[in-house]
């Protein structure tokens, strides 16, 4: 997804010898003097106003900084030489850029709260205005201790326990009545099939696509306007709306991060209803029989009318004991079923015949 920039913020971090808030593009703490450590990184500023001066703008544009092999100073990403020691940066390493430190947003941020005197400062206050206390990341507290999951009742216990019986009596259950099955020697007392065959003609059926996939020959009735596909570049030739996320914050590895936003344009494209002529099934031509000579039926087809699909049943009746049983065969095995023949039936719990073979 294609990316923009929408500017530039300057980022801060925590002097850990005083704890002191300071600037992104500042090395060197404006409380106590100390350098910011090497393996240190920036820190998303309570201010996230995008910058407008120039200058900061072309320090951002230089990358990460360099840290100097020899006395692990920063220094600009496009420098050749430490500004401190003078030291060669051919080998130097650039700090970790390119993470995102979460969304950006311009609403003002919220106060901070002296931990010492709990007044309310400015978010880009570096120092207390009442006492003068650094206003860093405060020294994280210890986590209060989880509180204690009161065990379940010995009652919900026995109820989790009769539902998981429940439940495996029932699939059990299931398992049994469909695959256990049982000998039973049935004789042949009926036998029954039906033929059919479809008889269409081309009628008006209402359907809708996108204008450019309807057939020529169809009749277009209502169109409107809809997303029909993203692209990274507007289309010259169709409507194109810019979609961009919620915009977010890349740490430089200098002191600044980069506002970012992904964007892709929806194309949007004339969705249609319309009327083809296709072929539609009108009627059907049936046979029926009680015997072993299945045929198909006479088809009379009117003029613009052809033969549609074709649909075959048997049907087989079993008498056992008093009891009687269906089964549903194919016309490659239907003209074995001679009335009175005997055959071996696999009844299944619910009465159903699984399969058959030729009693011995």
């Amino acid at each position: 997804m294609p990316q923009e920039t929408l500017g530039y913020v300057e980022m801060e971090w925590t002097c850990r010898r005083c704890n002191t808030k300071n600037p992104g593009l500042q090395k060197t703490c404006k409380n106590c003097g100390a350098a910011i450590d090497a393996d240190q990184k920036f820190e998303k500023a309570s201010d996230s106003t995008l910058i407008k001066d120039a200058q900061k703008i072309e320090q951002a544009k230089k990358g990460a900084d360099i840290i100097c092999p020899f006395c692990s100073v920063s220094n600009a990403g496009d420098a050749k030489v430490c500004a401190s020691c003078g030291g060669d940066l051919t080998k130097g390493q650039k700090r970790e850029a390119g993470q995102v430190i979460g969304a950006h947003s311009e609403a003002p941020a919220a106060k901070v709260i002296c931990p010492a005197c709990q007044t309310a400062n400015s978010a880009s206050a570096s120092n207390c205005v009442s006492c003068g206390r650094p206003l860093g990341n405060p020294v994280a507290q210890p986590a209060p201790a989880a509180p204690t999951r009161a065990a379940m009742p010995q009652a919900a216990w026995i109820g989790v326990a009769v539902g998981i019986l429940l439940m495996l009596c029932v699939c059990g259950g299931l398992y049994f009545a469909f695959f256990n099955t049982t000998d039973v020697i049935g004789t042949v007392s009926a036998v029954a099939w039906e033929r059919s065959i479809g008889i269409e003609a081309r009628r008006p059926v209402t359907k809708e696509n996108w204008r450019d996939s309807i057939p020529q020959d169809a009749e277009i009735k209502v169109c409107e306007e809809q997303p029909r596909t993203t692209r990274s570049s507007p289309d010259p030739l169709r409507r194109s709306e810019k979609i961009c996320g919620t915009p977010y914050q890349v740490d430089l590895g200098n002191g600044m991060s980069e506002v970012r936003q992904d964007c892709e344009y929806q194309i949007y494209d004339e969705r249609c209803s319309y009327t083809v002529l296709e072929w539609t099934e009108i009627d059907r031509e049936v046979a029926r029989g009680a015997d072993l000579n299945p045929f198909w039926p006479q088809v009379s087809l009117a003029q613009g009318e052809r033969e549609g699909s074709r649909q075959e049943d048997y049907e087989v009746t079993f008498s056992a004991d008093g009891a009687t049983y269906i089964y549903d065969t194919n016309a490659s095995e239907f003209g074995q079923f001679d009335l009175g023949s005997r055959w071996t039936l696999a009844v299944n719990g619910i009465g159903g015949v699984n399969s058959v073979e030729p009693a011995r």
